[in-house]
């Protein structure tokens, strides 16, 4: 989100995150703002609390993982894949 690199927006129901929870943090560390569409909630939404979020610094991506993303990035954003490669290699 810092380099440019657009995202689809998240879906939001009464005030709660259906889908996109990832795409939320990472747009408050990286102060983007991000677009919100409305969501459904539905029997399985289970609602907790953010102050119980806690931060795992594992990449649980396996490499064929992190490959699709890529190419699904390179896409969405109509930039070169090696763009987004680049990207992701910076810390």
């Amino acid at each position: 989100m810092q380099f440019g690199i657009r995202f689809s927006e998240i879906k939001v129901a009464n005030n709660v995150i259906i889908d996109g929870h990832h795409r939320y943090i990472s747009s408050l560390l990286s102060r983007y703002q991000i677009a919100r569409v409305p969501g459904l909630l539905t029997s399985a939404t289970q609602i907790d609390d953010w102050m119980n979020v806690e931060f795992d610094l594992k990449d649980w991506d396996a490499a064929s993982r992190i490959k699709y993303l890529n190419q699904q990035d390179s896409a969405y954003n109509e930039i070169d894949i090696e763009i987004i490669k680049e990207i992701n290699r910076i810390e």
